[in-house]
């Protein structure tokens, strides 16, 4: 669904006339009440919403939020910070924050397909009765430039064509009756509906400095089935490992694809094991929930003799002109706005290494230690009843931590954000992600509620500035670039809030199968993950990658669980449990 009728925007905000001795602005909260209403409806899937029910009561996040203020955005034709909607978090209280805080209205584009010079399709737009542009599609909408983000993971393959840490994998154990036939149709099905699976990239041509994206007619993917039942019973296990290390260890080629494999295999008359292989400059975690998701909805339906569904309604392309045309004009005021918070930034967090590492050379290795439910419950609590994000409380929680381990005051953490702001990039296949940075200054706090309201802040920074691509705010801090390490930050934190794990089948389980990825690199010191946190059915867990010329596994796994215990402290604070 979309936040527009037909109408079109101002059809949605325009409400029912005022009523007798109605206030002067009365039709136009009205018709923001309407417009407000409407969209959280539509983004938390709920048949109708309260105007005074809390966001985060009625299962909010942070990446919802975002979606909330795209579609209000593309609905109001201006722009819609995220901290309007985290700070007014119900329906009624952010449709009177953006009656009351009207600025002049801006373009906001419907965004065409790419073409590789963006003055000639900027010369080719029209804008309509109520101030949208319109670009005209290129005339070879099927080669396009890179994205920013694109960019970066061309550079580092250019470099070395052979790193496997650009590989993104998910593997799933699946059971009941799955036929190979039915699933090898489906996944193709899936790769015609989404141009990430037929895209290939070019290096410049001569006399030019980008390489461009290809998208191909046909898919460039590659669909695998090893039946290892016919294996004696002694040697299929190995069998399987030495198949899936395989597959995880195989380099995807930019230049000819494919850029995304799978493989099933059967382990038992009735159990498969389902590996997907994606190239990361095509492909995030979000990008990897709505494949798994499609290709469950292509298998059913090939199953059941029904056509498969048509191409995505957005592409890729368009996010790329949109970035470039329209969203690059916001980054100098960005920038100056990151910049200013990270003024006399502080020196780089000293943890305390362990003086006898483990392995001098290895790049990366984890630490994985699954939630309480205790702990799980209690996160669901302070999000519905306190009106946190999960990332406000992991933040506030690894300040807790950090301070505690390295004695800093000025911490620095960098996190990984989804970077999909427009309403057409929430079903679009493609690399989004960017890092952005927070930073909390702990001086002064004296209680955790204190704590909490300097996280949430960082949060809100962190999510409306979250469109400016990192090496730009390393190239405007002046910072120099060390390959082995991520510039400005020794610590990272990333928290999943879209679903990660397919729902049941057509009379089939599914259920996450954890392993060693291909080739860990850390480029920072600590890198935290809270995974599983979605409607899907993976458990959720603490995943701490270090480096092993620094810590030992033994120090790492203390910290993990000083990690959950600060967690465990914060989120019983916004129930009143602790100060």
């Amino acid at each position: 669904m979309t936040a527009t009728p037909d109408g079109g925007p101002t059809a949605l905000v325009a409400g029912p006339g005022p009523g007798p001795g109605a206030g002067p602005g009365h039709g136009a909260v009205t018709g923001l009440l309407d417009a407000t209403t409407t969209v959280l409806r539509e983004v938390l899937d709920l048949p109708q919403v309260d105007p005074q029910a809390n966001f985060f009561s009625l299962g909010g996040n942070s990446l919802l939020a975002v979606r909330v203020a795209g579609r209000l955005g593309r609905a109001l034709g201006r722009r819609v910070p995220v901290t309007a909607v985290l700070d007014h978090p119900t329906a009624q209280a952010l449709a009177g924050h953006l009656a009351a805080d009207r600025p002049e209205p801006e373009p906001v584009p419907v965004a065409a397909p790419a073409g590789p010079v963006a003055a000639d399709a900027a010369a080719d737009a029209t804008t309509d009765a109520v101030g949208v542009t319109h670009p005209h599609p290129h005339p070879d909408p099927h080669r396009y430039p890179l994205s920013a983000a694109q960019r970066r993971i061309w550079l580092l393959h250019d470099v070395d064509p052979d790193r496997l840490d650009h590989l993104v994998t998910v593997s799933l154990e699946v059971t009941g009756e799955f036929d190979p036939i039915v699933a090898r149709t489906a996944w193709h099905r899936v790769a015609r509906r989404h141009e990430a699976l037929r895209t290939r990239f070019e290096p410049p041509a001569d006399g030019s400095e980008e390489p461009l994206q290809v998208v191909e007619g046909e898919p460039l993917t590659e669909f695998t089935f090893l039946d290892t039942v016919r294996f004696p019973e002694a040697v299929r296990t190995r069998v399987v490992e030495e198949r899936i290390r395989l597959l995880h260890r195989t380099p995807l080629p930019l230049g000819s694809g494919p850029l995304s494999r799978v493989a099933l295999l059967r382990t038992a008359p009735a159990r498969f094991r389902l590996e997907l292989v994606v190239h990361h400059i095509v492909c995030d975690g979000w990008s990897l929930a709505i494949l798994l998701d499609d290709f469950l909805e292509a298998y059913r339906r090939v199953r059941a003799g029904e056509p498969g569904p048509g191409p995505s309604p957005s592409r890729f392309a368009e996010h790329v002109r949109w970035e470039r045309e329209t969203e690059s004009a916001r980054w100098p005021a960005l920038a100056d706005r990151v910049a200013g918070r990270f003024a006399g930034r502080p020196e780089p967090l000293p943890l305390p290494a362990d003086p006898v590492p483990v392995d001098e050379h290895a790049d990366g290795d984890d630490v994985s230690v699954p939630l309480p439910a205790s702990l799980t419950a209690a996160l669901a609590r302070a999000g519905t009843e306190g009106g946190h994000t999960r990332l406000t409380l992991a933040l506030a929680a690894l300040a807790v931590l950090l301070r505690r381990v390295s004695g800093a005051d000025d911490l620095v953490v960098a996190v990984p954000v989804a970077g999909r702001v427009r309403p057409e990039d929430e079903g679009t296949v493609g690399l989004f992600v960017n890092t952005a940075l927070a930073r909390i200054r702990l001086a002064g706090v004296t209680d955790v509620h204190t704590l909490l309201a300097r996280a949430r802040a960082e949060v809100a920074e962190v999510l409306d500035c979250q469109t400016y691509p990192f090496d730009r705010l390393v190239g405007r801090l002046g910072v120099p670039r060390d390959g082995t390490r991520m510039p400005l930050a020794r610590v990272s934190l990333a928290v999943q809030d879209f679903a990660e794990s397919p729902g049941p089948g057509p009379g089939l389980g599914f259920r996450w199968v954890e392993h060693d990825p291909a080739e860990r690199q850390s480029k920072l010191d600590l890198a935290f993950s809270l995974t599983g946190g979605g409607s899907g059915a993976r458990q959720q867990t603490l995943t701490v990658t270090y480096r092993p010329s620094l810590f030992r596994r033994p120090t790492v796994r203390a910290w993990a669980e000083q990690y959950l215990l600060a967690l465990d402290n914060v989120t019983r604070a916004v129930a009143g449990g602790v100060s």
